[in-house]
């Protein structure tokens, strides 16, 4: 007699998981919506999916970090930047389904330039999830970032995202 499980006793708790349209668990990143489509506990820890939402004016910093990112647009436009060849920030748009790659360690930076919000498809590691729920809860906090993020609240922000090997990098012009 095998002590080895049977093919269904192996898979029965991992089943297919369907979302409605609002989605999984949310995550607010000052003004940023995230909303959790596939969490890297239901995927191995691989990957993980979420949903951004982009207010006009409403973007993140020039930053980097060592997993890749893939971004779709659903509505709106997203100005993206990245390092061109003399390692100054060039800008491009992405509109709705366009879709762009970021490269590990590649410096990039995305902001909402219209006047309408934006939502964006993004895929990544598990690692770019854990990041982003350390710099928004530490130690599983609630209240660690208010909507209007003042200097204190960024440098929180700042040497959280360091933790996870995050890093907000400076235009070389």
């Amino acid at each position: 007699m095998s002590n080895f499980p049977t093919p269904l006793e192996e898979v029965i708790h991992h089943n297919v998981i369907k979302n409605n349209k609002t989605g999984g668990p949310a995550l607010d990143v000052g003004q940023m919506k995230l909303l959790w489509r596939a969490l890297g506990e239901n995927t191995g820890y691989t990957f993980s999916i979420f949903e951004s939402t982009f207010a006009p004016g409403m973007g993140i910093p020039l930053h980097r970090h060592p997993f890749p990112e893939f971004f779709y647009v659903l509505e709106g436009t997203l100005a993206i930047g990245y390092w061109n060849n003399q390692g100054v920030t060039e800008w491009d748009t992405c509109e709705v389904g366009e879709s762009l790659m970021v490269q590990p360690n590649a410096p990039h930076t995305f902001f909402n330039k219209s006047e309408h919000p934006c939502r964006v498809l993004s895929v990544s590691t598990y690692h770019h999830e854990r990041m982003m729920k350390d710099a928004v809860h530490p130690e599983g906090r609630t209240d660690f970032l208010p909507a209007q993020l003042t200097q204190a609240d960024l440098q929180r922000l700042t040497k959280s995202m360091e933790k996870n090997q995050t890093f907000l990098v400076a235009d070389h012009a």
